[in-house]
């Protein structure tokens, strides 16, 4: 028993412990669960796409906005970080849709 817990009861000190057991098999059990999805290639490119997607959504709300404003050419500042983020949302897309075909039989 650690010193700074000297004066916990038995049944407390063995309910405390019994309970970080639990905790830290909750946490192995998701991580083993999250590397295993993230392990297969079309969950990772699932995951990907959907970050890729907003970004493209959030920069092209920023771009419009700017527009709106009336920021003028300013507004075509957030298009140079949206462009590549669209591409890269089309790449995952159609990895993932070649990743679902090749698991059909």
């Amino acid at each position: 028993m650690p010193p700074h817990l000297e004066g916990v009861g038995p049944e407390n000190w063995h309910r405390l412990l019994e309970h970080e057991r639990v905790r830290q098999a909750a946490l192995d059990a998701a991580r083993r669960h999250v590397e295993a999805e993230l392990d297969r290639p079309r969950e990772r490119s699932l995951s990907n796409l959907g970050v890729t997607a907003v970004a493209s959504v959030a920069f092209g709300v920023i771009a419009v906005a700017l527009f709106a404003t009336g920021f003028g050419q300013w507004s075509i500042l957030p298009l140079a970080l949206l462009v590549p983020a669209f591409l890269l949302a089309l790449r995952y897309a159609l990895l993932v849709l070649r990743a679902g075909t090749q698991e059909r039989p």
